[in-house]
């Protein structure tokens, strides 16, 4: 009797395993019951495999779990973390969805809705529930066991978009692109087919209207539509002046440059990732912008060509006195120094270093490298203390050369410094008497790269502004920074006030340099870093200040007192602080939450004087709708700006 009781219960349980396995009844109907032995799921939306950076899984919950990433670039919606809630933001369509990581309720425009299922955090990555979030935003999903595919399906598409939308009475606005990544369509909806995307930042002229819905012409001329909610509309005003808040002021001879701030930066053929590399430019390296889409920069190389480069991994910078070299034209250098490496032999894979030439060139020195081959660009990086440029060749010397020294003493170069490195790299090191920024050339046979080491203009002074935040995060949204209780977000904000003192600053002389225009892939330290390979006077981080008591008001600014620091140094830096916090005050007229010495990462990495101004409460609804106020932004733009200002002559003094 117990054998067929066990048995009976084998059978029983055998039978529960067969039925929820194979059951497609309506309880079970599109659940992702099971994934196949050593199977890859798949996702398709209409039809179309979509891709994800990190494989989709099935969690213990029987539910797919995909990257946060995907839901910005597959599903175009807008995502934004909140760190100190584990909160992930979710928006499309006027329809906004709040996630939390392990938490089973979500938020629905603000209705709580349960899920049999949480957003996670695995190996680093946010992963959140495919089927809550994509049927929540209108979209089919069924399961198709055989292939492990998880289907999407848009809602049916309207025959066509309306024949003849209303076109505005007056004259064009521009809207100004607020979300990260944001589809153009064919219609006024998000049942239209998507076009092409847009990035952060972009302008768009808007000649018509539907609803929530602008009809906008991109920058190449094709037009589409957008969404409402993710633009920034600017009316025009009398005179055809855009509003405060946009790059208004701007010298008209002002040249643009990209300062790449990571090594190995590709340049591509084409302003995207999908593009052919054709080079790679480092740390330090300054090149001319001359012209922008979609985040992309292009640019003009040392060797002539022209190529892109990602807006995110670069500081930009203003010069409204620049003077362009015309084309082919070259200063005669006069020779200081050279070294040849004699009797050798060509064989080998690598290019052989046959000869270096140390020359004045005005203030600067020039250095030629020339080889028996084609020479590739050297990598490039700095070092302190002493302060030197290193720029490593894929080459090598002559087994019976000695390693020499070349004398400069001219301009900011002491000497150079030449030798085999390892077996595949020869270096050259630059030894700095005074701060230097330099620019690589090569000739049409690619045999010689020369190298002009420049000092940094004495007379120009350089102000390095940083708006806070916008740092691109994992899933290809950016960081807003706080955001006030009617969702303006500190990130926007600040962006605004910097542009207008760079502007301020760009008229009266100064040059200016951007750690960030709109989104960044630069680190704290590498936008404090900018301060220093361009030999900046000082470093000005903008933010807006928040608390979760939103009574709390008021302007304040902070400065870093490094360990071991002179006290000279210490002293520049709060005189720095406390001019800015005057100005403030007396054209905000905001409380006052003092200058305060504060160990933040931006200043700590920086070092040369350096302030971080919290000019408002985001959090403070009062404080919130000033900071709104383009006339607002202004003061602080120009109270900023007299501080510097007031500063610089102090420290002249």
């Amino acid at each position: 009797m117990n054998k067929w009781h066990k048995l009976w219960h084998i059978t029983g349980y055998l039978l529960l395993f067969f039925t929820l396995f194979f059951c497609t009844g309506s309880e079970w109907t599109g659940m992702e019951t099971v994934q196949a032995a050593g199977g890859a799921i798949r996702i398709t939306l209409d039809d179309t495999v979509v891709e994800t950076d990190v494989p989709p899984y099935i969690d213990e919950n029987s539910r797919t779990m995909v990257p946060v990433r995907f839901v910005t670039q597959g599903l175009g919606c807008y995502v934004e973390w909140n760190q100190e809630e584990q909160q992930i933001r979710v928006s499309r369509s006027g329809i906004v969805v709040e996630l939390y990581i392990g938490q089973k309720i979500a938020r629905v425009n603000g209705t709580e809705k349960g899920m049999d299922t949480t957003a996670v955090l695995k190996e680093g990555r946010t992963m959140v529930p495919l089927r809550f979030l994509a049927e929540t935003f209108g979209l089919e999903v069924s399961w198709k066991q055989e292939d492990q595919t998880v289907a999407l399906r848009s809602p049916s598409q309207p025959a066509a978009p309306p024949a003849a939308p209303t076109p505005p009475a007056t004259e064009p606005r521009m809207a100004i692109v607020t979300g990260d990544v944001v589809n153009i369509r064919s219609g006024p909806g998000t049942d239209y087919n998507r076009l092409t995307q847009v990035l952060a930042g972009t302008r768009l002229t808007v000649l018509a209207a539907e609803g929530e819905w602008f009809l906008v012409e991109l920058p190449g001329g094709e037009k589409g539509w957008i969404a409402g909610w993710l633009v920034e509309l600017h009316d025009p005003l009398p005179g055809g002046a855009t509003e405060l808040g946009e790059n208004d002021g701007l010298p008209s001879n002002v040249a643009r440059s990209a300062l790449v701030m990571k090594d190995s930066v590709n340049i591509r053929s084409g302003p995207g990732v999908e593009n052919p590399v054709i080079t790679k430019v480092n740390t330090g390296q300054q090149l001319k912008i001359i012209g922008e889409q979609n985040g992309w920069f292009a640019v003009s190389l040392p060797d002539g060509q022209k190529g892109w480069v990602a807006g995110w991994l670069a500081a930009v910078m203003y010069d409204a006195d620049k003077k362009e070299t015309a084309a082919g034209e070259t200063r005669p250098a006069e020779l200081i120094s050279r070294w040849s490496a004699g009797e050798h032999s060509m064989d080998g894979d690598l290019p052989l270093i046959t000869s270096v030439e140390v020359g004045r060139s005005g203030e600067g020195v020039l250095l030629k490298i020339s080889s028996g081959s084609r020479l590739a660009l050297p990598s490039s990086f700095r070092l302190e203390n002493p302060s030197r440029l290193v720029f490593d060749f894929q080459a090598r010397l002559a087994e019976e050369s000695v390693a020499p020294t070349l004398q400069a003493k001219h301009g900011p170069v002491a000497c150079f410094r030449l030798g085999q490195f390892d077996e595949q790299t020869v270096r050259i090191v630059a030894d700095l008497q005074a701060p230097a920024s330099y620019a690589l050339t090569q000739d049409s046979s690619g045999r010689t790269i020369t190298i002009q080491i420049q000092p940094v203009d004495a007379t120009k002074k350089i102000i390095v502004i940083d708006p806070g935040h916008g740092s691109l995060q994992e899933w290809g949204s950016s960081d807003p920074g706080a955001i006030g209780p009617t969702g303006l977000r500190e990130r926007d904000v600040v962006r605004s006030i910097s542009l207008q003192l760079g502007n301020i600053l760009l008229n009266e002389g100064f040059t200016v340099i951007y750690t960030r225009e709109t989104n960044t892939g630069l680190s704290l330290e590498e936008r404090a870093s900018v301060a220093n390979i361009s030999g900046a006077e000082l470093l000005v981080s903008i933010h807006a200040n928040a608390s979760t008591n939103r009574s709390l008001s008021g302007t304040m600014t902070f400065y870093h007192a490094p360990g071991g620091a002179q006290a000279g140094q210490i002293s520049a830096r709060k005189t720095l602080a406390n001019l800015i916090q005057a100005e403030l005050l007396n054209r905000l007229q905001r409380k006052n939450g003092g200058v305060r010495e504060a160990n933040f990462l931006v200043l700590r990495s920086c070092p040369i004087p350096a302030v971080l101004v919290e000019v408002a409460y985001i959090s403070n609804p009062e404080e919130e709708k000033l900071l709104a106020d383009p006339a607002f932004q202004r003061r602080a733009a120009e109270a900023i700006a007299l501080g510097i200002k007031r500063y610089l002559v102090a420290q002249k003094n």
